[in-house]
């Protein structure tokens, strides 16, 4: 007697198709890595500088900032010493000229009108300028909330020629934002392992670094992959002529080098001398 076997497949087909729903359903309700990762949106205003002129390297800002905001940045960070046009490497610029260029922070008028900025912007700028704090003056970077309130401000360490007219910082802060933790260095600090180490033992998610010396592949870039290796960080370096990011392994993720100078002369303004671009980077945060 022949048994009938066709019910066997068809149980089997039915196990399979259930199966693949499950896995369908389950697929479905798991989400994206990708989409699962949180970042935060950083511009660089990367400006040439218009040396002693904050006025005018204010105005140049302000549409770039307004241009970044509009883009979807949270975190806005300029060149260094961005106000000044940093001046003091200009030694030929009158000792008391020089430094009638700082003002106080918080409270100065250049301050309090990237405040209003941040403010209406809802953004926070992280932005460089000369300090001053009674009879010294600072390379400082402020950072302001989107409030307009000073979340902090960080003092340069490594001054070099500065030397001669601004007094180093000793601190290195970090600054608590809803992205996370903000660590600032400036410039030529970014060539002291022991410095960027700090920032990140004392909590930095995010390493930001305004500058505005050496740039570009040869005499800039292995710096700063070399700081993110060693502490498994992005940094983001924003400089007159370059825009970089660098990745936790080291690796370059972003770079643009943006024209062959640092500043032009008032006459050289809107010419082909000056190039100018915002630049954005979706920066993985815890």
């Amino acid at each position: 007697m022949q048994r009938n076997n066709r019910p066997f497949p068809v149980i089997i087909g039915l196990v399979l198709l259930g199966q693949l729903a499950w896995s369908l359903l389950a697929t479905a309700a798991e989400p994206d890595a990708a989409d699962s990762v949180k970042t935060v949106r950083v511009a660089g205003i990367v400006l040439k500088w218009v040396r002693g002129e904050k006025d005018f390297n204010l105005d140049r800002a302000e549409p770039l900032i307004r241009e970044a905001a509009q883009g979807g940045a949270e975190i806005v960070c300029t060149t260094e010493c961005f106000l000044d046009g940093y001046a003091i490497a200009d030694k030929s610029i009158p000792l008391d000229e020089y430094r009638a260029l700082g003002e106080p922070i918080p409270g100065g008028p250049y301050y309090m009108h990237l405040a209003e900025l941040a403010n209406e912007l809802n953004i926070r700028i992280v932005a460089g300028m000369l300090e001053a704090d009674g009879e010294h003056r600072y390379n400082t970077a402020v950072l302001i909330g989107p409030e307009g309130q000073l979340v902090g401000k960080y003092r340069k360490h490594k001054l070099e020629h500065e030397l001669l007219r601004n007094t180093p910082g000793d601190d290195s802060p970090v600054f608590a934002t809803s992205h996370g933790n903000v660590g600032i260095m400036i410039c030529a600090d970014r060539r002291v392992p022991d410095l960027v180490q700090r920032l990140c033992t004392n909590g930095a998610d995010i390493l930001l670094c305004p500058s505005g010396g050496m740039f570009g592949p040869r005499r800039n870039d292995p710096i700063v992959q070399s700081r993110s290796k060693e502490n498994g960080k992005h940094i983001i370096f924003v400089h007159p002529a370059e825009f970089l990011v660098t990745g936790p392994d080291g690796e370059i993720v972003e770079r643009t080098i943006l024209g062959d100078r640092l500043e032009v002369e008032p006459s050289q303004v809107d010419g082909d001398l000056d190039s100018r671009r915002v630049f954005y980077f979706d920066l993985p945060v815890p």
